[in-house]
């Protein structure tokens, strides 16, 4: 053919139409609960004595989940799941009244966008007040070397928090829990510890957050959070080199030294603090508190183990480890430059588009967007879309009784074959940016139904917010790729476990 440009309009038409039959074409993916019941069953029994770092590569750390540690709570696994599902729940329903603080606040502004520049630090605090981080709980923790003595030590990872923090002794008197993994880390046994000076360094306290504050007297940052199941966590800021057990490379951070720790059940001792894993910067310097911020790593990979898997995997910062997948756009959204929201852009289940209005996933729009949360479980769509949602997949399960009432906190379940037989679901896609098969991330099995009480119930919750989170569940075996300096994720489906 001489005609180039007829050439390639004749590829496009030719991809287009195979993207097209695929789209068509009805896909279900099968799943048995004999296979998840054995899986569940070795989780719970597997002793955790003989848990294993793995190889990982530089600069990196092992990431486990945190039922691995905390299964011996729990009879069964199913007590553990309803247990974790209720815990997702009460955060959802506190997050949302945040939320709906927030937004009336912001209403409050009736020039908001003039007046957004001038009223930074009253709306900055707003906003840190309806932070994921107030509430205490999340699914993955990851094992750090800290100090000079290399103390070995559980973080809670949390994609929505700009700070690191750990329990530090000398504590005050009983103010600190009792660690069930870790050794508490002991300052004044470290070479490498630096109490940071506020008076000298003004930089070193975030000052428009009431959440800290510089003592003159002691020059000491001081720093309060507060959670919303009762425990509080007080210190103040200092220095300290951790080493990446992967090659035992070490960085000099700046992180909160908590030494008054209080109330709540969540101060369990699995893990000794919180590893902070967002975008955000300090109003006052150009770095931040958050890990990737501080260790000038534009890019950073997080694989996050499937809910029954024993095997850790890791968290590596400074290379994309991963050679395929689909990538997504980060897209800034002025109030909660700390959250990392992403382009979606369709869902479809089987063949058929679920209808979306574009303004409900725009993540410019202040109380919009798609947020990726790893302190959220259950996907939570907003009320409306969720409706459509859960409505295309009911029309596209096929031959099995959906129960009444739901289960638990879901409302789209079906019953279990008795004789233990595979049953069929409908496979959803997530479309980021655009409607095409590279911008695609195909989700089945858990990711689509969590197997409970004998049911299968859709993975997928509403929730009274304007904005979506994208939980564990569906993110579970796989890859993440954060690059802020490109502002894109890259999803690598099934690159874990």
């Amino acid at each position: 053919m001489e005609n180039p440009l007829l050439l390639l309009l004749l590829i496009s038409i030719l991809h287009w139409n195979s993207f097209a039959s695929l789209t068509n074409e009805k896909s279900y993916f099968k799943i048995n609960s004999s296979s998840i019941k054995q899986a569940r069953k070795a989780f719970m029994s597997f002793d955790i004595s003989k848990l294993r770092d793995p190889p990982t590569p530089s600069s990196s750390v092992s990431v486990y989940h945190i039922d691995v540690f905390e299964k011996s709570k729990f009879k069964d696994y199913e007590s553990l799941l309803t247990n974790r599902l209720a815990q997702d729940h009460a955060r959802a329903i506190y997050l949302a009244s945040k939320f709906r603080y927030r937004d009336t606040e912001i209403k409050k502004e009736t020039d908001f966008q003039e007046k957004y520049a001038h009223n930074w630090s009253k709306i900055h605090d707003q906003v840190l007040k309806a932070a994921p981080t107030n509430y205490f709980k999340g699914h993955y923790v990851a094992l750090l070397l800290l100090g000079s003595e290399r103390t070995r030590n559980y973080l809670l990872i949390d994609s929505g928090s700009y700070l690191v923090w750990w329990q530090c002794a000398p504590c005050v008197a009983y103010k600190c829990f009792k660690p069930l993994y870790n050794t508490i880390y002991d300052s004044t046994t470290s070479k490498t510890f630096t109490e940071l000076d506020c008076v000298k360094n003004s930089s070193t306290c975030i000052s428009a957050d009431h959440d800290f504050h510089c003592a003159l007297g002691s020059k000491r940052c001081f720093y309060m959070e507060q959670y919303i199941t009762g425990e509080t966590t007080k210190g103040f800021m200092a220095s300290e080199v951790i080493t990446f057990p992967s090659d035992n490379t070490q960085a000099k951070i700046i992180f909160g030294c908590s030494i008054d720790q209080k109330g709540g059940p969540n101060f369990s001792g699995t893990f000794s603090g919180i590893l902070g894993l967002s975008k955000r910067v300090s109003l006052t310097t150009t770095g931040g508190y958050s890990l990737p911020s501080q260790l000038g790593s534009s890019i950073f990979a997080l694989c996050l183990p499937t809910a029954t898997s024993v095997h850790p995997s890791f968290l590596t910062f400074n290379k994309a480890p991963w050679s395929y997948g689909t990538e997504a756009k980060l897209i800034k959204n002025r109030l909660s430059p700390h959250w990392y929201y992403v382009n979606l852009f369709k869902i479809v289940i089987n063949n058929k588009e679920v209808p979306v209005d574009p303004s409900w996933w725009n993540g410019q729009k202040v109380t919009h967007g798609v947020i990726i949360d790893t302190g959220t479980l259950i996907t939570r769509f907003p009320h409306d879309y969720y409706i459509i949602f859960r409505d295309i997949f009911r029309e596209e399960v096929k031959d099995y009784t959906m129960i009444e009432d739901g289960f638990i906190i879901f409302d789209t379940c079906y019953e279990d074959d008795p004789d233990g037989a595979e049953v069929y679901f409908p496979v959803i896609k997530f479309y980021f940016g655009n409607y095409s098969e590279r911008q695609e991330v195909l989700l089945v099995d858990g990711r689509v139904v969590v197997s409970i009480g004998g049911y299968y119930c859709l993975a997928f919750m509403p929730w009274d917010d304007k904005s979506t989170l994208i939980g564990t569940n569906q993110l579970q075996g796989i890859g993440l790729t954060f690059d802020t300096k490109n502002n894109a994720l890259t999803f690598s489906v099934d690159a874990c476990d």
